[in-house]
Order: structure tokens, then sequence, then C-alpha cells
């Protein structure tokens, strides 16, 4: 298995290559600058200050959709040479491309180094056919073709006819597709996607409007905009927003049938930003910078997902963009702290794990929910970087705890891993193979998943949950009871311990809360899975649920999350009562620990 960095490459490599008389540049496994020589950056007009830990579509005119492509089959393992394109600098200036890419097996592939022959093209050569050519794999219009048409559309001197519908549609967790089934597979399915959106788009029904019978709609078009990013303009007649929408949700539907790649069966989602442009659309980067607006959006609010631009975006993706520049900088100057709620034995009240929460001690406003952040980091994908952190944030803790207190004072914690961190687990899984060859038992560590995660990517899931078996780590679902297939994700998946929801918890006072709850303590007998009941607050549920056979428990009855010293402490006193034979019952809020001040306001947890 690749071995992700943990430090940044020694300091000779990136001198060896800034210092090299060719355009190179080097990446890790997040697709981010570690290194670029000279003439790389000079190219592309772009500062090396900033440059590292930077992604390249992330610089100003630096989109790289071909790169991207490079990159991506680096990290499949493939050596890629000869590939021609063009890509604007910083000044906004066409270059020509001959570039290549391969894995640095030097460095357990854990960089990628791609190098081009990098030449200026003169004024004539943006126009030639270098940049209208079309997309080699699919056939389509590339990103060009896309911009010059939404041009000619707000440039057509007929009033009616520069008002269009336009889209653009990004596969959700494509590179999932390429991990799994190879780059060959993915190929097969890009084009498969392209030809469904030319047949959606050319069948789309003409909307008749006086004198308008039968015209062609010779602006319909559909481009490939990067590796797995479409673009469509539907040209005049025009539909209007109601119609844009049905036609946004068509492309998802076709987007979302089964994909047959010989004997592999694909379902994918898509995110889809759209406007019908409006004398406000002056440009064509008006135009644009509004489909991306509406883009966010819709990634936003989660997978399959369709989005119309309204001036109110505009403000909401800008705070977006701006608490996930503050994300960053906390990951970076070590503001994310970790807070653990204790999980109890019910039979006799013991100490036995703790789940770990992850909270942002902001400089200036505190500790922060959860809630305010978690979703910025899932769908940026900086829950992934994130997480890792928080398993080895939690190895360290755990390894203090012994220090101090002895091997005793807690058997196992909890740590939630998102499905952004198991459709791509690759850094996930090398983290942990790190910590085991460490030394570190990873049979003491539990990794949650919610239903709702395991079954949006069920081959991939599988796999990754194997892989951490086969590690030692305990598997436990979390919210149990809330998804739309309990059953079927204990039939089809190994698991060690399921939780039941907090919510069904409080519902143990109603004889159809009870019902329920029974319920799902007997399907998890039958599977041989231990059972964590959730949000447990009073002593009459607790009683309820030790009777009824529930092994373990957590909630505000027995505390509230704590930071890592003030766990230590609360274990440890419990232990040191139940040795002396004690009162193991413990008291609501128990006093003399630091706690989270508003509990209320973390009820969405998670890492």
């Amino acid at each position: 298995m690749s071995r992700e960095l943990e430090t940044p490459p020694p300091d000779w490599i990136a001198r060896f290559v800034a210092e090299l008389p060719v355009g190179i540049a080097l990446f890790d496994r997040e697709l981010r600058y570690v290194a670029a020589s000279a003439a790389w950056l000079n190219a592309f007009g772009i500062c090396a200050e900033p440059l590292v830990g930077r992604r390249h579509g992330e610089l100003r005119h630096c989109s790289g959709p071909v790169l991207g492509e490079l990159q991506q089959r680096a990290l499949a393992g493939e050596s890629v040479e000869g590939c021609e394109s063009a890509e604007q600098d910083a000044a906004g200036r066409w270059r020509r491309w001959v570039a290549g890419a391969r894995p640095w097996r030097e460095m357990d592939g854990a960089l990628i180094g791609v190098i081009a022959s990098i030449q200026e093209l003169d004024a004539l050569a943006t126009e030639t056919s270098l940049q209208r050519a079309p997309d080699a794999l699919t056939g389509l219009a590339g990103r060009y073709g896309f911009t010059q048409r939404i041009a000619e559309v707000l440039a057509d001197p007929a009033p009616a006819r520069r008002a269009a519908a336009m889209f653009i549609l990004d596969l959700d967790h494509f590179k999932g597709v390429n991990d799994l089934h190879g780059v060959r597979v993915g190929d097969n399915v890009l084009k498969i996607i392209a030809n469904r959106l030319v047949s959606g788009t050319r069948s789309r029904p003409i909307l008749e409007e006086a004198g308008d019978t039968g015209r062609s709609r010779e602006l319909d078009m559909v481009a490939r905009l990067g590796a797995d990013e479409f673009g469509i303009v539907l040209g005049s007649p025009t539909p209007n927003l109601a119609d844009a929408d049905a036609f946004a949700r068509r492309l998802l539907q076709l987007v979302h049938n089964p994909i047959i790649c010989g004997s592999v069966c694909i379902r994918l989602t898509a995110s889809i930003g759209y406007i019908i442009t409006s004398p406000a659309h002056r440009t064509e980067d008006d135009a644009l910078r509004d489909l991306d607006i509406a883009l966010q959006e819709a990634k936003a609010r989660g997978p399959n997902k369709s989005v119309a631009w309204e001036p109110s975006l505009t403000s909401t993706v800008g705070r977006r963009l701006f608490l996930l520049d503050q994300l960053r900088r906390a990951l970076d100057e070590n503001e994310f702290v970790l807070h653990y709620q204790p999980i109890l034995r019910l039979e006799d009240g013991k100490v036995v794990g703790a789940e770990a929460l992850l909270r942002w001690n902001h400089p200036t406003d505190g500790l922060v929910s959860p809630a305010a952040f978690l979703p910025v980091l899932e769908e940026t994908g900086l829950i992934v970087a994130v997480g890792c952190w928080v398993i080895r944030e939690v190895v360290r803790q755990m390894q203090v705890w012994q220090l101090l207190y002895g091997r005793d004072i807690i058997d196992w914690v909890s740590v939630n891993v998102s499905a952004r961190q198991f459709n791509d687990p690759s850094l996930l899984l090398s983290t942990l193979s790190e910590i085991n060859d460490s030394g570190f038992p990873l049979d003491r560590l539990k990794v949650e998943i919610t239903e709702s995660a395991v079954m949006r990517n069920a081959e991939v899931t599988r796999t990754a949950l194997t892989e951490l078996q086969d590690l030692g780590i305990r598997i436990a679902i979390d919210d149990f009871g809330t998804g739309y297939s309990s059953l079927s994700t204990l039939r089809h998946y190994s698991v060690d311990t399921i939780k039941i929801d907090a919510g069904f918890t409080s519902r143990l006072d109603t004889a159809d809360g009870m019902e329920l709850v029974m319920a799902l303590l007997m399907i998890a007998r039958i599977y041989g899975a231990e059972i964590v009941a959730e949000g447990i607050e009073t002593t009459s549920q607790r009683d309820v649920l030790r009777a009824s056979g529930c092994g373990f428990g957590q909630g505000y009855l027995f505390a509230r999350p704590m930071d890592g010293r003030s766990f230590g402490a609360y274990a440890l006193t419990h232990l040191v009562e139940r040795a002396e034979g004690g009162d193991t019952e413990w008291p609501n809020d128990p006093a003399g620990f630091d706690h989270d001040p508003t509990p209320q306001a973390y009820e969405a947890t998670g890492s």
C-alpha cells in the first residue's frame, strides 16, 4: 500500500526541482503542490511562495483539465506520456503542452511528478484547431468551445436569442470509480455519460412559440469541461426557469441510470448548477461565475441535487468559501480539539470506552458547534485530512492516558468516519497502517459510520471495511435504525457494534418506541453485534435498556463530552471507586470536570 507523506519531503527535493531547466512539478496524493521548477512557474506566471499546499485549479486562470487527468492516472499507478493540450497562464496567454506524469516510486508513490514541454502560443494560435479540438475521450467540445458558445449566445443581436439555459454538471465522487474499477472503466463510464447527455439534449421537447414552429436549435451543445464535469447550453427556443428545472432533473436521472461496463454495474449521481441568461450576463465570465456559484450550492446540498442561480446565492457561497479558508487555517494552526463522551457497560457501570467528538476552538469565538462547520468539511473534501488528524490525535491521547493512568483506564475509543472518507479511503487506510506499524494496537479503535454512508457507495465501502478489519479495527454502525436498509447493512457487512440512535432512546416511554427498540435489540443479537444505546438521559431509560439486554450506553445521564484531561480524571475516579466497592451509578453532569458548556448545540457531532 502506498504511504502518505506525513511531513513535506526533504528540503533538497524542493531545491533540486526548483533548479531544473524543464517544466516539472510534484504533487502529493491530494493533488496539492509540493514543489515546482522555475520553468513551470514562469510558464504559468505564478509565484512560488503561495504555491505549496494548493491545487493547480485553485490558481487564477489555471483550470488544468488535462493536468487533472494526468494526475488522476498517475494516482492510479500509470505512467503517462505524450499528452498534448493547451493551458492559460496567469496573464491569460495560451501555452501548448506536451506532458506526461508518473508516480514517484522512490517516495512510495506518495508524490506524483508531472513534466511538460511548455511553449507560448501566439495570438493566432488561440483561435486554431488546438483550442477548438474536441475532447479526445468523448468527442465533445472542450472548455474553450463551451466558453465560446456562451459568448456567441450573449452577443447575438436578437434579444430573444440572447436568452438561453446553461448548465454545469459535475459527477459526484467519480474518483471512487477510478479507484475501485480502474481508469479504463472510468473512461468508458465517461463516454457513456457523454452519449446520454447528448441524446438527452437533442431529444428535449421543443417549446413552440409564435413563429418559431420547427426552428432548429443550432445553439444546443454539450461539452466536457474537465475530468468529470460537463457543460450544456440550450439555445432558442428558450425554456423558462420551470422548464430548465425539469430538464436538470432529467439530466440527473440520465446520470443515475445503471451503467454496465463488462461485468460491472455502476450507478452515479451528479450535482448541477444552472442559469437562465439575463441582461445582467454581459460576458461569458458573468455567466460562468454564476454557473459555478449555483454548482457549489448544489454540491453543498448533497449528492444528486440541481440548483438554479439566484442573487442571494452569491453571498451564501462567499460566506462558505470564507469559512473554508478559516477551516484550512484551523487545521494548520491546530485549532481543532477532541472531546470524549464516556461509554459505560450498563450491567455494572464500568467505563469501557469513549466516543471522540470533533470541536473547533476558534481563536475569537471559542468552541464552535460541529453543525456549523462539518457540512463544509464534508462537501469540500477537507474532512479527509481532518479525519486523519482525528485518528492520530485519538491515538496520541490514548497513549497519554495509558502513561498517566495505566492500560486499564479505558478499553477503546470510537471515531466517526464520514462517507467522503470512505469514497476515497486511501489516506485513511495509509494513516491507520502507519499507526499499526508503530506498534499501537488497532483493536483499541472503533470506526463509526452511518447507515446512509454505508449504502451510498456499497462496493467501495465493503472493500474499505474489510481492509479496516484486517488491520484489527472494529466497526460500528452509527444511528442504527434510521436508515432505509438496516437489515441489509447487517446481512452484507461484518459489523461489530450497532449504536441505537438517541431518537429511539428518547421514545422508550411510549409503547411504540419500546417495541421499536426491542426489535432493534433483537436484530443486533441475531447478528452477534454489541449494542450501544445513545442519548440515555434518565435512570428509567438506563434501567429499561439494561433489563432488555442492551450492553452499553452513553448520554448525559453519565456525562457530557469533555476534553481529554477531564476524561482521564473522570475515568480514573470511576475506576478507583469501583475498586474500593463504592457506588458505581454516576449522577447527571458530574461536578469537577470540564465539559461542553452547551451540550444541546453538539447533537450533530462527528469527526
